[in-house]
């Protein structure tokens, strides 16, 4: 398994921040490689989601399931595709007036020893930069517009 993560402190309370995060179908007004949402409802655990995104010009698709909603601190998205199970794992802590949010992305490959120790690590340098994107993209969200 290979993880990545990012963090961020942001200016909005942690209400504001996991009803943001909460809202699937809105997520392609902030985060800027997610294009479109459906989702099969209000995001809860066992929501399922399918987004639409671009990444250096190519479209993919993506199917995610929530696996864990524990309201307004941790929240875990998990996808499988390609032999690659991701597990987003988002976790709110209060800071102040602020939040800080952190991102960690678990790679876990079903391929076999060494190929899996590899297609683990290729994953990684699309999911660094996605991490850092999703938490830059949540402070950017509420603190580059006024509310």
């Amino acid at each position: 398994m290979r993880r990545v993560e990012a963090e961020a402190l942001v200016g909005a309370s942690i209400d504001e921040v996991w009803e943001l995060l909460d809202d699937l179908e809105g997520l392609p007004r902030w985060l800027p490689r997610v294009r479109a949402v459906t989702a099969s409802g209000p995001a809860h655990a066992g929501t399922l989601y399918r987004e639409r995104t671009t990444t250096f010009g190519i479209p993919g698709l993506r199917d995610w399931e929530i696996v864990e909603h524990r309201r307004p601190t941790r929240q875990v998205r998990v996808a499988f595709d390609g032999g690659l199970e991701r597990a987003i794992v988002l976790t709110l802590e209060a800071r102040g007036t602020g939040t800080r949010l952190h991102a960690e992305v678990e790679l876990r490959s079903s391929l076999p020893v060494p190929l899996g120790l590899v297609h683990e690590m290729l994953a990684t340098f699309g999911a660094g930069p996605a991490a850092h994107e999703l938490v830059q993209a949540v402070k950017r969200t509420f603190e580059d517009a006024p509310r």
